[in-house]
């Protein structure tokens, strides 16, 4: 009988994983300070089902790359966190929190299961994937029954189904402008929810920081999330639509930081490299071309803010470097 031949893990594998790793080791981190805080049964519930899956998901993880050969990322651990300080968000925050971070983690998974090739590792990121559907759908669910959770704008059904008729559909420049579409008003909510989040995060974060430099880079993560938030609030007030509020209210006056400035800093290059994602999502989807430019400045904002972070931990030898490809030049000059 011949046994059968299990695949090396591919490059796109590898990533998902580690990338994956980083991401739980974080997420376990922030979800601990947060647990010594809060008060509320139904939100506390709904967060050790989130920890008993990011503690599950390390352990497969492990697994794969041990199997592979491959060392188990750095992450982040008990050092990046520091027990017994005053809570810095309220139950309210925290919430909002877990659920924008589940939408990541839906859209992470579903990736990962298209770009994995090797059976076992896509029957994990599918567990995965409806796993962080159950935790987003009870993280809303508990939102909705507290009356925390901001609905989309409503719009009324037109009379019947049609085609577009002329490149009007298209303008936003110069004379009328036709309405948002629902896939529009979809987008420029969801990404405000999404940036509202993680101004009040960086808030945070700004002002428990201890470094000088940690603390003019947040300022400037901060300035530029909520000239982003500013930006997409007129366009809906422009079209009379409701937008979210805002949540910096529900950040403690705490200034004695939880978390290692590491990590910090990794959370917020985290919330910014999305968004820079999801802000070209909604480009792609949005036709009406005055749109154009609010998407192209908001992704070039984050770009500004991207780069920077990167240089800042790199300098710092905060910066975990993922698995590289073979250096063949390298390999070759070592015969010479």
């Amino acid at each position: 009988m011949s046994s059968i031949h299990k695949t090396k893990l591919t490059s796109a594998e590898i990533a998902a994983l580690w990338t994956q790793y980083l991401n739980e080791t974080a997420g376990i981190c922030f979800h601990q300070h947060m647990m010594e805080h809060l008060e509320d049964k139904e939100i506390r519930d709904v967060f050790e089902y989130a920890m008993s899956l990011g503690t599950q998901h390390l352990e497969k993880i492990k697994e794969f790359l041990i199997q592979e050969g491959f060392p188990v990322p750095i992450g982040f651990t008990n050092h990046d966190l520091i027990p017994n300080t005053p809570r810095l968000f309220s139950d309210v925050l925290c919430l909002h929190y877990l659920n924008i971070m589940t939408i990541h983690g839906c859209h992470g998974y579903s990736g990962a299961i298209t770009t994995s090739a090797r059976q076992d590792v896509r029957e994990y990121f599918t567990r995965c994937n409806a796993s962080a559907v159950e935790l987003c759908n009870r993280t809303k669910n508990v939102l909705l029954e507290k009356g925390l959770y901001y609905r989309p704008p409503v719009v009324l059904p037109p009379e019947k189904p049609d085609y577009v008729k002329d490149e009007h559909f298209l303008a936003g420049w110069f004379g009328e402008k036709r309405p948002l579409s629902c896939i529009e008003i979809t987008d420029i909510y969801f990404n405000l929810k999404k940036s509202i989040m993680a101004k009040a995060v960086t808030v945070a974060f700004w002002q428990v920081a201890q470094s000088k430099n940690v603390r003019d880079f947040l300022l400037k993560a901060l300035k530029t999330k909520d000239s982003h938030i500013q930006m997409f609030n007129d366009l809906l007030n422009k079209e009379n639509l409701p937008a979210p509020p805002t949540l910096e209210a529900e950040v403690t006056n705490s200034t004695t930081s939880p978390f290692s400035e590491k990590l910090m800093m990794y959370q917020v290059g985290f919330l910014f490299t999305t968004a820079m994602v999801y802000y070209g999502t909604g480009w792609a989807s949005s036709p009406r071309r005055d749109l154009t430019p609010h998407y192209m400045m908001a992704i070039s904002g984050d770009v500004k803010i991207g780069n920077d972070w990167l240089d800042m931990m790199i300098d710092i030898g905060w910066l975990e470097q993922p698995p590289l490809a073979e250096n063949r030049a390298e390999l070759a000059m070592r015969n010479k």
